[in-house]
């Protein structure tokens, strides 16, 4: 199985330490045919892009950038889920305009409305500590996460599990309907196998990405590609994921010195 894109990075628009171009540069030197550039959503704590607009810009600094590099190269956004109904933080005359939209739980966000901040978001923190706050905010953002995959035209829900658990058998059910991916992010260091194991039980799809924030990281896959060769998982279940291409063996004949002389084997 061969990997040819990598749809999740992000540059100093939000929290990532290089502007796209280097970013691009980065996918185009480790041979990707794509790369998608999915900066915050606007309602992340100190770490999202300072208005919706700037994914108009971004989308203009792309188009530049697709005529010197040999990459595709895509706009989209990881979008926070900013209330327990499912709502995210970008209108939907951005969301119409990106090629990739991603959505994710976040420890971190500003909600809609304000007061789950501190009844949702914050007991997350508290929970990794107290059981009974912990299975009260497991099944809170399972809601959400759940009802995101079903209110959004999502392509894939970031890194589910990280930070923020959630019931990841009910999450694969909900993007299997819907067509939405689970990723298998690269970048963070998490329980991955049980996101691939819930999207096989439930028939969902799967995406690999980095989660890249520095070049140096862009398009780094490879665990991602053990963990589907792990479970046998295949090609066609995962969105960036094509077939590895067939060893040719050699036809050329094969020549035996006999007698000083040289001859090919009889056929």
């Amino acid at each position: 199985m061969q990997l040819f894109a990598d749809w999740h990075v992000h540059t100093s628009y939000s929290d990532g330490r290089a502007t796209l171009e280097e970013m691009v540069a980065a996918a185009a030197s480790c041979g990707l045919d794509e790369v998608a550039v999915t900066d915050h959503g606007p309602r992340a704590m100190f770490i999202g892009v300072r208005e919706a607009g700037v994914y108009q810009e971004l989308k203009e600094q792309a188009a530049r950038l697709a005529e010197h590099y040999p990459v595709r190269v895509l706009v989209g956004a990881e979008a926070n889920v900013i209330s327990l109904s499912g709502e995210i933080d970008l209108p939907a005359s951005i969301i119409k305009e990106l090629d990739i939209l991603a959505a994710g739980l976040h420890p971190q966000v500003w909600c809609l409305p304000w007061w789950q901040t501190v009844t949702w978001i914050l007991p997350n923190r508290l929970g990794k500590a107290v059981g009974s706050i912990r299975e009260k905010m497991r099944e809170a953002n399972t809601l959400a996460l759940v009802a995101a995959v079903r209110q959004n035209p999502l392509t894939f829900i970031s890194h589910p599990g990280l930070g923020m658990a959630v019931d990841l058998d009910e999450v694969a059910r909900a993007c299997a309907v819907t067509g939405c991916a689970m990723e298998i992010n690269t970048g963070h260091h998490y329980v991955r196998d049980k996101v691939v194991l819930s999207a096989l039980r439930e028939g969902a799809r799967l995406v690999v990405n980095s989660d890249a924030h520095v070049p140096g990281t862009v398009g780094k896959l490879d665990i991602g590609i053990k963990l589907l060769d792990k479970y046998r998982v295949p090609p066609e279940q995962v969105l960036n994921a094509r077939p590895a291409p067939q060893k040719v063996e050699s036809r050329l004949p094969v020549f035996t010195a006999i007698a000083g002389r040289m001859v090919s084997p009889p056929s």
